[in-house]
């Protein structure tokens, strides 16, 4: 069995697909190696900002050294994404924040039991699956 994982761009588009299927309008959002928040959507004059993070690096990043995260660069990652979704609520306190991962094996085995966490930070949490369907944590 052959099992891909999603990278942080391919992870970003079917989070833009899902959001502009649910009525939002996509305000930004950065692929590669841009700087910014990396999906900014809005709906009702409320705008949502999302961190992705990947399952592995983009095929032209400078960290492709593996064919996926290992657990401490999972765990890194996320680390990154919660200081960020935090910055974005401090920058942006009428807005919702959320970080969202690919709903994968591995990331769920690293950090999966500590998801529910980001709830008391109030931080929403989407798992994106590669058919595009996502799951939301709130």
């Amino acid at each position: 069995m052959i099992l891909t994982k999603l990278t942080e761009d391919g992870t970003i588009k079917l989070l833009i697909k899902h959001f502009e299927n649910q009525g939002y309008s996509v305000v930004s959002y950065c692929l590669g190696q841009q700087r910014g928040c990396d999906i900014i959507v809005e709906k009702g004059n409320r705008n949502l900002y999302i961190e992705v993070k990947g399952a592995k690096a983009n095929k032209n990043s400078p960290t492709n050294r593996r064919e996926f995260f290992d657990s401490g660069q999972i765990k890194t990652h996320f680390g990154k994404a919660i200081i960020k979704a935090l910055e974005t609520k401090q920058k942006h306190p009428d807005s919702k924040v959320a970080i969202a991962h690919p709903c994968d094996e591995k990331i769920i085995n690293v950090i999966g039991s500590i998801i529910p966490e980001l709830r008391k930070l109030n931080i929403i949490h989407f798992w994106v699956k590669e058919n595009g369907n996502v799951i939301i944590d709130k």
